[in-house]
């Protein structure tokens, strides 16, 4: 049998004792991420709007780190929603350490065949979700020692990528999420609140739990949210002199 593969980041960072919300932490990437991040030491918060999905994840986490994570019911397309979540969170702890911004629905397809619902609730959760919980939740960032704010944006949000199956209106939100973090980084410059984004392309889906979470994974094959959890972390864990404004992953099995 071939020897796990050594991924930058896992257990090897400062999580230990770091206050980390995650949005979309029911499913997919950020339920890896939760539960990678809480087995090195994180103190994580999902957010999710999926109920018996949060709970799910909830479970999987505590199971896997013997810490019992924080979770909270959260619709990124919805004010409302997003305004409890923000007041439960900062309620419960006034410190947030980490945001990531990962909540945001997939949407591929032509233009011409999506549905107008799919269309708002997509701009809506990638673009007014990530600008609202972000500032919501900007006071306990601000009381961190050492706050880092990243976002899931994609290879979409980067003109002209060949390989890429995301519809127009998604690579729209992703545009718009790009800008949000490289405005507000800029903003927030002197504030002590790191902001980077992460860019992964298409990537396939695994989970910590699995078997194939191990997998040595070669040049031919697509990247899977294992190593875009790696590349999160590994931002969120560089030295405070530095910054990764922008990480973008490509897949070598692209043309």
């Amino acid at each position: 049998m071939a020897p796990a593969e050594t991924r930058p980041g896992e257990g090897t960072l400062p999580l230990q004792g770091r206050r980390m919300v995650i949005t979309g932490a029911a499913r997919g990437l950020g339920r890896a991420l939760a539960l990678v991040a809480a087995a090195a030491g994180a103190r994580v918060v999902l957010t999710a709007r999926t109920l018996p999905a949060l709970a799910a994840a909830a479970g999987a986490v505590e199971a896997r780190s013997g810490r019992t994570p924080e979770a909270y019911a959260c619709d990124l397309g919805e004010p409302g929603s997003v305004q409890a979540a923000c007041r439960q969170i900062l309620a419960a702890d006034p410190v947030v350490d980490v945001l990531i911004n990962n909540g945001a629905p997939w949407l591929p397809g032509a233009l011409e065949a999506l549905d107008d619902g799919q269309i708002a609730a997509t701009i809506a959760a990638a673009v007014t979700g990530t600008v609202l919980i972000t500032k919501g939740l900007l006071p306990g960032l601000r009381r961190s020692a050492a706050a880092d704010v990243l976002s899931v944006v994609s290879t979409a949000a980067l003109s002209g990528r060949a390989g890429d199956t995301a519809s127009a209106p998604f690579a729209a939100a992703k545009h718009a999420q790009a800008g949000f973090s490289a405005r507000l980084g800029a903003e927030l410059r002197g504030a002590g609140i790191r902001f980077s984004a992460v860019y992964p392309p298409d990537f396939d889906d695994s989970d910590p739990l699995d078997a194939q979470w191990d997998e040595v994974r070669g040049a031919g094959r697509r990247l899977s949210n294992r190593e875009v959890v790696a590349a999160i972390l590994f931002a969120i864990g560089a030295p405070r002199v530095c910054a990764y404004p922008v990480i973008e992953l490509e897949n070598l099995s692209a043309p």
